[in-house]
Parts: C-alpha cells; structure tokens; sequence
C-alpha cells in the first residue's frame, strides 16, 4: 500500500502544474525577503544567515504538508484503506516519504546557494546542508503530525502552524546553533548533530502513532 500511495502522490504532484514546486518556491523568497529585510551589512546578513536558513525550512515544510490528507478525506479514498487495511502506518509512512522527497530534498539542495547570499562560504554552505539533512526528517514528522490533527477542518493551515510551533521550536535551537558553529569553526559534526539526529528518531517513533490516531478521529 505504501508504494501506491507513495508514487500516486508524486504523479500527482507532477501533474498539478508544479504543486511539487511550491515548498521550494516558498523557501527562495523566504530567504530573500528576510536578507532584504536586514539589509546589506555583511556582519548583520552572516549572523542572521543560519536562523533564517532554517526558519525557511520548518515553515515550507509546514506550508508543504498543509492539506496532506484532506483530499483523501474528501474523495473517501482515506475512509476506503481505513476499512480496508488493518493499520494507517504504511500510508503514514508513504505521505512522510513524499514530503521529504518532493519538499524537503530540494530545499536541503538549494540551502548552500541561501547561505552563500547571507555570507557563509561554500564549504561551510554544504556543510550546514547536511545538518539540515539530519534535522529536516523532524521538521516533516511534526508537520505532517499537524497536518493529520488539523485534516478536515477550516483554517486547518492556521490551527497546524499553531500546534507545530512549541514542537518545533527545539530542532530550530539546536539547528541554529549547530550551524552557526559551523560556520565559525569549520566543524563539520557539532555536537549539536547527534542532538538534531535524535530529535528526528523520537519524532519518527513517536509521531506515526498519534498522526493514524488523528486521522481515525477525523474519519469518525
């Protein structure tokens, strides 16, 4: 099931004009607006370069996964594998796969190109891309987690980005300052990184449950 689902999505996503598109799209002008904000002082852009990286990446991630499953809640298609399947997991796990291979990979891509324009050199760019690359994994879980608590209800973007916030709020730390470090020192591995690769273990084995939870309650 979770293969079907899985490529369902991307040929979708593909088909809907570029829908697959707009996470990244999102993130660029994210961080454009913000270095226009501050201005052109290169100490002022340098600072604020890791913190607006990774602002960039949780609230595109979550503007991502908004609507994750209302459609299937629309068409009955979620009611329809809910009767049929004895656990919503594998579908869980096919929606997650999508959001960080359409959404989150680009994004992690495109991350040394953001922080060369906020000042950071090559070298330090790639390197806080990989950071990004242990820390995104979270960012998804708890953004799809919302997604699945807020499906089918009005103003369910609003009420996701409410509930992700105090979830998301420890991988931002720990990512920032990870990346600052690296950036400063050189240091490829901070210990901030084995903070942000357990932040996305718990959340990948704490989130599916309570997502299936939500989306059983919403079918209700």
């Amino acid at each position: 099931m979770a293969a079907a689902v899985f490529a369902r999505d991307v040929k979708l996503a593909f088909r809907s004009g570029g829908g697959w598109f707009h996470a990244l799209f999102f993130f660029a002008v994210f961080a454009a607006l913000s270095a226009i904000a501050i201005g052109p002082e290169r100490a002022a852009l340098a600072a604020a370069g890791p913190a607006v990286a990774w602002l960039a990446l949780a609230f595109s991630l979550q503007f991502a996964a908004t609507g994750a499953f209302d459609q299937d809640l629309a068409d009955g298609a979620l009611r329809a594998l809910a009767a049929e399947q004895p656990s919503l997991l594998p579908y869980w796990g096919a929606k997650a796969g999508v959001l960080l291979v359409l959404s989150a990979a680009p994004m992690i891509a495109a991350a040394p190109v953001v922080l060369v324009m906020f000042g950071a050199g090559p070298q330090a760019g790639f390197a806080v891309a990989l950071l990004m690359l242990i820390g995104a994994p979270a960012l998804a879980f708890i953004a799809l987690l919302t997604a699945a608590l807020a499906a089918g209800l009005r103003a369910g973007g609003l009420l996701a980005s409410v509930i992700a916030a105090p979830f998301a709020a420890p991988v931002l730390v720990f990512g920032v300052s990870a990346a600052k470090i690296t950036i400063e020192t050189g240091a490829a591995w901070p210990p901030e990184s084995l903070i942000l690769a357990a932040l996305s273990l718990f959340m990948a084995a704490t989130t599916p449950a309570f997502a299936v939870a939500a989306l059983r309650i919403s079918l209700e």
